[in-house]
């Protein structure tokens, strides 16, 4: 035993560095326990103060915060834990407002993707604050198509709901003139009864009236006749009306004496002055520049009208404006005697009417008007109109006037949404009123409200008296404007006044196609009825069979068109106007269908053909073609 002990007191004797160092490790380690444990406990005192603070401070929230509605803020990275928890509580919604959230979310997907759909064209406007014109004119082009007066019965109410505030009438031709006047009236022209009746469904649909007479350009339905030729500014154009002549200012007298009979309360005359093609060329007007002859009638004609009716603000069109130097009209103080009423029909506004010419209108004049258009625009032979062209015209007129509005010292007056009805007196019949409502109130909705969205969905819905498209909690596209630029698809099945005249433009339209298709087809494309086969009465029988065997399909298809067209119509305007409407519209093909029947029936009954070549048009010698020696 001694021994062992001997042994192993030598042993460790011999490894006292190893056992040193490991008691050394044992006392670190024991010390590092002891330190851990010490600190988890005051650890655990501090968090168990912490949330007791916490715990109270989520109390005292609640309790204060109880109903009050706290801005959104966010928290940073600098915020402690207690920050973020407070900030947390202010933050937090309820089950209910999530739930809300995420349906609106939807619902705002739904209609962006709806809206994108709807083909409107893109115009920078402030939502939140949209500029609405004061004044929402709806012009009656009465030159070509005068309405009946049951039909504006039911119009006037129609513009007054979707926003309009007023009409501007272009009577020309159609007022009762009497007297030396009387032969400028046209033979279906209104009765004094009428306009009388005119004024006062306007009136009952709170419309105000604004007639507009031409005093200057536009004279053709005065000036055609012999009576009034001799105040032509130029004698074989009935277009403008000499201003040097001392008549020329007394027959206008006489028209506004007439037409303001007629019109005894009205606050505005519109007495035209635009597009004066012809002036300065007559032997008195040559000897002075255009710029004076053309300011010096109209301070006549101004003057003219304020020494009977003083209070009587004019409008005329800016267009002759344009390019008049900001001095002369200053000079003549017309900016006292007029408003110049600017118009575009085209998208791009600021390319006619630049920003110098918006600053001259600004300093001459206190006020101005603006005019777009919803039809008569774009083509003089058009039978409906690009409704997607005119509203994005109306858009863009709507920027343009919360622009400039601030300029002028009494801002703008407002807007008129122009339909002319023929591009000037001797033009054809071009987009009827009646076939143009679709175009008008997606435009006019767009002046009343200062832009267009899916939100206007329900009101042209139900103003123009249209079938629900889709359901309320998945609203479908109302209108597709890229696709549908004429509304046929969308609002053909509406019941609006005059729905029946917008229907008969699309069926006009199929077969207008169909008859086209046909005669290029017959007459170019196919080589057995051409014009060199009818004139030479040449061509093979079975082959003029085949092109025509659908010919009297597409002839009855017309005559029943003309048909509907009669009856259609019939309710809105005289017979006048639909027989013309008729004759261009339908009738040229008829006639050409009729011709492609005669032809056919000639060539088939040749039974035996001369050989070839046949003989040459001698006609062909005029144009430097020799003919061949016999």
């Amino acid at each position: 035993m001694n021994n062992y002990i001997q042994h192993l007191g030598l042993t460790a004797w011999r490894k006292k560095t190893s056992i040193l160092l490991a008691a050394s490790l044992l006392v670190l380690l024991i010390l590092g326990l002891q330190f851990s444990q010490s600190e988890q406990e005051k650890a655990a005192g501090r968090n168990l103060k912490d949330k007791d603070l916490m715990e109270s401070f989520d109390r005292d929230i609640a309790l204060a915060l109880k109903n009050v509605k706290f801005v959104e803020l966010k928290p940073t990275k600098a915020l402690n834990a207690l920050d973020q928890r407070i900030l947390s509580k202010l933050e937090q919604p309820s089950r209910e407002e999530i739930t809300m959230r995420k349906v609106a979310e939807e619902n705002e997907r739904s209609m962006h993707e709806i809206e994108k759909q709807l083909g409107i064209p893109f115009v920078n406007l402030d939502m939140k604050n949209p500029y609405v014109p004061k004044h929402r004119i709806v012009h009656f082009d009465l030159k070509g198509a005068p309405p009946k007066i049951g039909f504006l019965k039911k119009v006037f109410p129609l513009i007054k709901t979707l926003g309009a505030t007023g009409i501007l009438i272009e009577y020309e031709d159609m007022f009762p003139y009497d007297g030396i006047l009387k032969n400028i009236t046209a033979k279906n022209a209104y009765t004094v009864e009428q306009v009388t009746e005119i004024l006062r469904l306007a009136a009952e649909s709170k419309l105000e009236v604004i007639p507009l007479i031409q005093t200057f350009g536009h004279m053709e339905f005065a000036l055609k006749h012999s009576t009034w030729s001799k105040l032509r500014e130029v004698p074989d154009s009935p277009q403008a009306l000499c201003p040097s002549r001392n008549a020329s200012l007394d027959f206008l007298k006489e028209m506004v004496k007439q037409v303001m009979a007629l019109h005894p309360r009205i606050s505005y005359l519109h007495i035209g002055c635009d597009e004066v093609f012809q002036m300065g060329e007559c032997e008195v007007c040559r000897q002075e520049l255009h710029e004076n002859l053309f300011l010096r009638h109209v301070r006549n004609v101004a003057n003219m009208i304020h020494e009977k009716w003083p209070r009587l603000r004019l409008i005329i069109w800016d267009d002759m404006l344009r390019h008049l130097s900001q001095q002369s009209m200053q000079d003549i103080g017309l900016g006292s005697l007029v408003e110049p009423m600017v118009w575009v029909y085209a998208e791009d506004i600021y390319r006619f009417v630049q920003s110098p010419v918006w600053d001259k209108y600004a300093a001459v004049f206190k006020t101005a008007w603006t005019a777009s258009a919803f039809k008569g625009a774009f083509g003089e032979t058009l039978y409906v109109p690009d409704a997607r062209r005119h509203l994005e015209n109306n858009l863009r007129w709507i920027d343009v006037m919360s622009q400039q509005a601030q300029f002028f010292r009494h801002g703008l007056s407002g807007i008129v949404l122009t339909g002319w009805q023929r591009y000037d007196h001797f033009a054809v019949l071009c987009e009827l009123f009646a076939a143009s409502i679709p175009s008008l109130a997606l435009s006019l909705l767009a002046v009343s409200r200062g832009y267009f969205n899916l939100s206007l969905k329900a009101p042209l819905i139900s103003t123009l008296s249209c079938p629900e498209h889709g359901t309320t909690s998945r609203p479908s596209p109302f209108i597709t404007l890229e696709s549908d630029v004429h509304l046929w698809d969308k609002l053909g099945r509406c019941m609006f006044p005059g729905s029946p005249v917008f229907r008969l433009t699309y069926r006009l339209h199929n077969t207008e196609s169909e008859v086209l298709d046909y005669l290029k087809m017959t007459v170019h494309h196919k080589g057995w009825m051409t014009a060199y086969n009818v004139k030479h009465n040449y061509s093979l029988p079975l082959r003029v069979d085949e092109l025509t065997s659908d010919l009297p399909r597409i002839y009855h298809s017309l005559l029943a068109l003309t048909r509907a067209a009669y009856d259609t119509m019939n309710e809105i305007y005289d017979y006048y106007t639909i027989a013309e409407w008729i004759e261009q519209r339908i009738y040229p093909y008829i006639i050409e269908l009729e011709k492609i029947q005669n032809h056919s029936s000639i060539l088939k009954n040749v039974n035996n053909w001369p050989s070839r070549p046949l003989p040459p048009l001698k006609d062909l010698q005029r144009l430097g073609v020799p003919l061949p020696e016999e």
